[in-house]
């Protein structure tokens, strides 16, 4: 099948067939105008497919975008037999999804990755390529689905092929390879325009039309068949304007209304029917006393195709019939259309015929329509909650219901990743309409909108939640003190950029609500714990926190529970340096976010378990967690400003000695400051700092660091301390080093961590001079070794070979240097292990620099595959862990093997040791 002038489009789409016949995976998008041609590009891909290739196609329907997964649905349909080769999560959440079984609601991205397993399953048989026309009106949650599959498809030998109209306000492809459709050549467009016309052609008119349409092939081919003879000829002047672009689907209107009436009711109701179910179609013509002949004429006027299925020439054809008749019509056509939706499986679609044909409020459609946004909840489908529980607020009589169903459909729609239409309900309401806790719940839903959005409402959440918790009061005391933790939460991400509040007129509100007694919930002792720091210090603060950490570690907390606080937690461990339970923290959450599919919460789980590995020293764990994010993020579409946020500025500072890394670190603090994250940018203040004290600026780290501590009310940079007593006593502002070390002193008691004694005994070394600076030295490096700290021991050692060297003790020196040399070379800390090999030549011994780590020949990707299956993972777990599918594990580990020269698992092990 060839198509006039679209060579290079063709070349991509044939591009796309060959990948499938060699193993691999493609995705592409078509991206233009009505009638431009890019369905027949479809049917072009899909006839040139080798007979092996089974093709699949689904389309996009307008009137179909409010029902959950109905596109992925009817995409997965032939493979269902195989869903038990899935892994049972992945299996039960898709099923539920579907519809095909009953439980609890499925995470989006868990749905999305069992497609992608199923269609891998299903390629395992023979090629697949799925064809997705009118991309733009998909329901959204497929299109989630679908996203996700292209950007993780690979070596399964699926293809995926979207059309997407321009002109729609749809971006959930964006950065998928794509094709934008033009006009045909000039040449092209005469090409289409003869083939169509049966007579004469005057050169001079075909010219007229071809630059009227633009080379649009649909514009073209209708003009050719419809104009008269005489005007093809040139014998009778064309009509002005030609029935183009948004004028095509007038000119469609005009055909459809010169059809009899009982056609023009009929075309109607297919057009109200988003399946395009005949027998539906004709059960609601018989029900308006439609012959059965109706639709035979719109058939003849090639309008419509009729078999099982209605389908429309073209959709701009559907869009004229629906938008082109009278509302009255409308609803006839959808009441009827109701009356014939009579299945226990149609009830959503019955009751959405039911609403599109309420002439005003309707109490009755409005109660079935919020029971279709609660089945669809049930079934993950969060963006078709959205839009029932909308449609029923406009519906609903009564000022008060119609508020809560607004407010609970702005929840919905935060949950379904739509913040901008969460705003437009909430700006909706009138405030009156609202009881003390729908006014909660939307401030909430207000808050959480922003923070989906990136517009800067991190920093006006915590205000926003203290304002909810008042709100609830003694009226929802659960959801109030649910609100206080979270202002907790977000003021410790807002840190100085914190707006509408201050951490201590937060603290003021915590304390002063009426907390249960006594405190036993993991959630209440972190939220008291925090406010009780900010408002009386950290040390009676730290034990409550303690205490919280304790309790969310405790055996009974749900998946729900920790995923809801684990964030706050890992905080209160780090002030503390209680790096045994944040492990714990961390690794759970891990497991539940990536077991559910909830990969939003994965990546900023991967983010701060990154930033753990990185304070202890395991900088090689640290990247390859940030490398599983990347691949996530990939996944997730994510942004430029997130992915520059999302950059590692501690990571980046103990690695690299590179001139531009100051520039990298303020482009991670400018992309940060307007999405309210303060703590990112104090993130990248401190890295600053790393870098300054490892190459000996200690003024500047002094600086840098005395801002961090300063106004930390919350005492989230506990751990920068010992830093700044270093910095200021190597500054000469030994004042500065005294007040550091004090405040140290006080939190190390208050903690009684490990971690945080020995680090108070390594600044109190520097403070001190004699036998009393050794014994420290000594007692730190000593205690250091018994704990996960890695590069603080590196620093005891290098601060204690630095104060031998000064105290002329050359030979004591240089065993404490050369250790801290090798742990810094080791680690990978660069600008560390090049100030100790400098101090350990000024003891006169010629400083050997190790061997420059090898650089694997493996890619980030392939590594992070060799290191789980290293450590015992099967393909399928790697292929869960990373949200791949088995094929593109299996097609990367035999690389992996091929790079190494190994042969089997067992060799890995020793070929790529930890």
């Amino acid at each position: 099948m060839a198509l006039w002038g679209r060579d290079a489009e063709q070349a991509e789409l044939d591009s796309v067939l060959a990948s499938l016949g060699d193993g691999l995976s493609r995705a592409l998008v078509l991206r233009g105008e009505a009638g431009i041609g890019k369905t027949a590009l479809l049917d072009y891909v899909a006839s040139a497919a080798d007979s092996e290739v089974r093709v699949l196609r689904v389309a996009g329907v307008e009137e179909e975008t409010d029902f959950p997964f109905a596109a992925l649905h009817r995409m997965l349909i032939p493979f269902f037999d195989l869903r038990d080769r899935l892994p049972a999560l992945q299996r039960d959440a898709l099923l539920v999804a579907c519809g095909l079984a009953d439980g609890p609601p499925a995470d989006r991205h868990l749905v999305s990755l069992a497609a992608l397993a199923l269609l891998a399953e299903a390629a395992s048989d023979g090629p697949l390529l799925c064809c997705i026309d009118d991309a733009q009106w998909l329901d959204a949650d497929s299109v989630v689905a679908f996203a996700f599959v292209a950007r993780r498809v690979h070596a399964e030998s699926i293809g995926l092929v979207f059309a997407v109209r321009t002109g729609t306000p749809f971006t959930a492809l964006d950065g998928l390879p794509c094709v934008d459709l033009e006009g045909l050549s000039d040449a092209a467009a005469g090409q289409v325009l003869r083939a169509v016309v049966p007579g004469a052609l005057d050169r001079r008119v075909a010219d007229q039309i071809v630059r009227a349409t633009g080379g649009n092939p649909l514009a073209l081919s209708d003009l050719g068949a419809e104009l008269t003879a005489d005007q093809l000829r040139g014998g009778r002047q064309l009509p002005e304007p030609l029935p183009i672009g948004t004028r095509l689907e007038a000119h469609y209107r005009r055909q459809v209304d010169a059809l009899p009436e009982d056609t023009r009711t009929w075309l109607l109701l297919a057009a109200a029917e988003p399946t395009g179910h005949f027998g539906r179609i004709n059960a609601a013509a018989a029900a308006l006393g439609l012959p059965a002949d109706a639709p035979e004429p719109a058939e003849a006027a090639r309008l419509a195709s009729i078999t099982t299925e209605v389908r429309f020439r073209h959709p701009l054809v559907r869009s004229a019939v629906y938008s082109g008749a009278p509302p009255a019509d409308r609803r006839a056509a959808h009441r009827a259309l109701a009356s014939a939706t009579t299945a226990a499986s149609e009830a959503d679609r019955r009751a959405w015929h039911l609403a599109a044909a309420a002439l005003g409020p309707d109490g009755a459609v409005a109660d079935e329509l919020e029971r279709c946004a609660e089945r669809a909840a049930a079934r993950g489908g969060y963006a078709a909650r959205v839009s029932f529980l909308a449609r029923a607020a406009e519906l609903t009589v009564d000022d008060r219901q119609r508020a809560r169903r607004s407010v609970v459909a702005a929840q919905a729609a935060v949950t379904a990743g739509a913040p901008l239409q969460a705003r437009t309900l909430l700006d909706g309401l009138d405030p009156a309409w609202l009881d003390d806790v729908d006014r909660g719940r939307a401030l909430i839903a207000r808050a959480y909108a922003g923070i989906t959005m990136g517009d800067g409402a991190v920093a006006d959440a915590a205000a926003m939640c203290l304002a909810a918790a008042e709100a609830f009061g003694e009226r929802a005391p659960d959801l109030a003190r649910l609100a206080l933790f979270r202002a907790v939460q977000w003021a410790i991400n807002a840190e100085h950029l914190l707006r509408g509040t201050t951490v201590t007129a937060m603290a003021d509100a915590i304390l002063a609500h009426p907390w249960p007694d006594p405190l036993i919930e993991s959630r209440d002792l972190l939220a008291v714990g925090f406010a009780t720091v900010a408002a009386h210090g950290y040390e009676q603060g730290a034990p409550l926190l303690a205490r919280g950490v304790e309790a969310l570690l405790a055996e009974g907390t749900t998946d729900a529970q920790h995923l809801e606080q684990w964030v706050v937690a890992v905080t209160a461990c780090m002030i503390r340096r209680d790096y045994v339970s944040a492990d714990a923290v961390e690794r759970r959450a891990i497991d539940v976010a990536r077991r559910t599919g909830a990969l939003w919460e994965l990546d900023v789980a991967l983010y701060t378990y990154s930033m753990a590995n990185t304070e202890l020293g395991r900088l090689d764990v640290a990247e390859q967690l940030v490398i599983e994010g990347h691949q996530i993020r990939s996944a997730l579409g994510a942004t430029a400003e997130q992915w520059e946020v999302y950059q590692h500025p501690e990571l980046l500072a103990w690695r690299a000695s590179a001139e531009y890394l100051p520039q990298r670190l303020e482009a991670i603090a400018d992309a940060s400051v307007p999405l309210g994250h303060g703590a990112v940018v104090r993130i990248a203040r401190f890295a600053e700092a790393l870098l300054a004290l490892g190459t000996g600026r200690y003024p500047e780290a002094c600086t840098t660091l005395r801002r961090l501590i300063d106004g930390d009310e919350l005492c989230v940079h506990t751990r920068v301390l010992a830093d700044l007593v270093e910095a200021a006593i190597r500054s000469g502002d030994r004042v500065l080093a005294e007040r550091a070390l004090a405040m140290l002193d006080t939190r190390a008691s208050a903690a009684g961590t490990p971690w945080m004694e020995c680090l108070f005994i390594r600044s109190r070394a520097l403070l001190t001079h004699g036998d009393v600076a050794e014994d420290c030295y000594r007692e730190a490096v000593d205690r250091l070794t018994r704990t996960e700290a890695r590069l603080d021991l590196a620093r005891a050692h290098l601060l204690y070979g630095e104060w031998l060297r000064r105290e002329k003790r050359r030979r004591d020196a240089r065993d404490q240097l050369r250790s801290a040399v090798a742990l810094f070379e080791d680690i990978g800390a660069a600008a560390f292990a090049e100030r100790a090999r400098r101090e350990l030549a000024a003891t006169g011994e010629t400083a050997q620099r190790g061997p420059e780590p090898q650089r694997s020949a493996l890619t980030p990707q392939e590594a992070t595959i060799a290191a789980l299956a290293r450590d015992g993972a099967t393909n399928a777990e790697i292929a869960a862990t990373l949200f791949l599918s088995a094929s593109t594990v299996d097609y990367h580990l035999r690389k992996v093997f091929r790079k190494l020269e190994v042969t089997s698992r067992r060799q890995l092990r020793q070929a790529y040791p930890d």
